[in-house]
């Protein structure tokens, strides 16, 4: 058993503040009836429909690193940047399959290991007809620059193995390949697989227990720093549960912290998301619908009931997929089960968790959070993002790829660049400037040279450490050159 109270203080030390970045590979959200969102500093903007576009759950989305659009998919099928069938993709080769996915968490896209030009991404998908998994390349570069599957690499199965609707991805600790992670089990399941994902593809696969037997939906997801994984589970014999893990970036390996039960008649777990700090969960629960937060104190979960909506028409309404968005909110989708029944105007909203470091309704979750432009919500589906913008596990066994190391003195070593920068102030309450910088990706490592923070340098030549602890703080930064500027050191007060 690792020590806790040091993977405590390691995720709260590691935690990005992607809310700092607003951008990026998750900028741009295509889920549900044909819903469209763009987030930047502001939080999201409601873009208009895109109405050949359905997806009952499996949404998934991909951005470049600046925040446009590359492509999305209902599991089923992928779209390009132009709205368009992406080139050389199809649908599941000679599989009967329905317009959209029935997996909770039917695929996801990811940028190709060791692809360091953005050229290369990932596709992969659960048919809903085998209950197997698939990979798929896409190349950047075909169809005039709009990208298209690459033909030797196109629906290649994964694992031999059925797996349940949960799919995720965490970065391994050299901060470049990815783990990914599922269920081993297409109607219950008490095992994941686990297979480090290369540049060379997929190999290493390892299977492991879960702890108990848990129904095959749901949604599982890891918090930012990549060292919890939550999983929500509903359907199937066995009982709904929401169950924590601790998980080991340099090994793949998890370790059962603790499990609630979430039987309360019907009220099955569905959607799952971890706050930026990782000291809270939030589930969903299909009927009945409510949302509820977990605190995980010395590695057991307590829960307490932030919202429900009651009345005797309550099984109309479904709480669906929680997503967590740049901004550092954490986002609801509402299912409207049939729509002769109910009330409007509740499923053509996202419900918003605004502070969701902060217990019971402190979190203060806005019922009607994102207004959807009056079109109801008919699915349960958020996008499946990983957290694209991890970095290294720094002075880890495992970290082989950054360029800090950690002598045994804990004095962290940074490269010499010659390039002469500033950053100013040196002492501030959290907000800083760049001098002299080029475009590129600005680094923040605390006093162990371990990165608590990255945003890139383009057109913003700032950052903002004011939800930071106070102390000693390394900069540095890698110019989209390569070229390494030397490190500087700055106080948060």
């Amino acid at each position: 058993m690792k020590c806790l109270n040091n993977i405590i203080i390691s995720m709260v030390l590691l935690c990005l503040n992607r809310a700092a970045q607003a951008q990026g590979h998750d900028a741009h959200w295509i889920f549900g009836n044909g819903y469209h969102l763009r987030f930047d500093e502001t939080g999201p903007t409601v873009l208009p429909f895109i109405d050949d576009f359905y997806a009952f759950e499996g949404a998934s989305c991909i951005s470049d690193k600046t925040g446009d659009l590359l492509f999305y998919s209902n599991t089923i099928r992928i779209w390009n940047r132009e709205f368009l069938p992406l080139f050389n993709s199809d649908t599941f080769p000679a599989l009967d399959v329905p317009p959209s996915s029935s997996k909770t968490n039917g695929s996801m896209f990811l940028p190709w290991p060791g692809d360091t030009a953005g050229r290369f991404f990932a596709f992969f998908a659960i048919n809903d007809t085998d209950d197997k998994l698939y990979l798929s390349k896409i190349d950047k570069n075909l169809d005039s620059g709009l990208g298209g599957v690459v033909e030797d690499c196109k629906y290649k199965l994964v694992w031999e193995f059925e797996i349940s609707e949960q799919l995720c991805a965490v970065k391994h600790g050299n901060g470049e390949d990815w783990w990914i992670i599922a269920r081993k089990g297409s109607v219950t399941s008490s095992e994941f697989i686990i297979s480090l994902f290369t540049s060379e593809g997929l190999g290493n696969t390892m299977i492991e227990s879960s702890g108990f037997e848990g129904g095959f939906a749901g949604e599982l997801t890891a918090d930012l720093s990549g060292t919890k994984l939550a999983l929500a589970t509903t359907y199937g014999p066995a009982l709904p549960t929401v169950a924590v893990y601790e998980f080991d970036r340099c090994d793949g390996l998890v370790e059962l912290m603790d499990t609630i039960l979430t039987l309360n008649g019907s009220n099955f777990s569905y959607g799952i998301s971890f706050s930026p700090d990782g000291s809270k969960i939030y589930y969903t629960t299909i009927e009945k619908t409510r949302l509820y937060q977990l605190s995980l104190f010395e590695g057991a979960l307590y829960d307490s009931l932030i919202f429900r909506y009651a009345g005797s028409d309550h099984l109309y309404f479904n709480g669906s997929a929680l997503q967590y968005g740049s901004n550092g909110k954490i986002y609801m989708n509402y299912r409207k089960a049939t729509l002769s029944g109910g009330f409007d105007g509740l499923s053509d909203h996202l419900g918003v968790i605004n502070f969701p470091n902060l217990p019971g309704n402190f979190c203060h979750f806005d019922t009607f959070g994102v207004y959807l432009n009056g079109r109801e919500s008919t699915t349960y589906s958020l996008p499946n993002f990983p957290n694209y913008d991890l970095g290294p596990l720094i002075g880890s066994p495992c970290d082989t790829l950054s360029p800090v190391d950690t002598t045994q003195t804990s004095i962290p070593v940074f490269p010499q660049g010659t390039n002469i920068w500033s950053v100013i102030p040196t002492i501030s309450n959290g907000l800083f400037a760049i001098r002299g910088a080029a475009n590129g990706t600005l680094m923040v490592y605390d006093l162990y040279g371990r990165e608590v923070f990255r945003k890139s340098l383009t057109n913003t030549p700032s950052f903002d450490l004011s939800t930071y602890p106070a102390g000693l703080y390394w900069v540095t930064v890698q110019s989209d050159e390569g070229i390494w500027y030397p490190a500087l050191k700055i106080i948060r007060q």
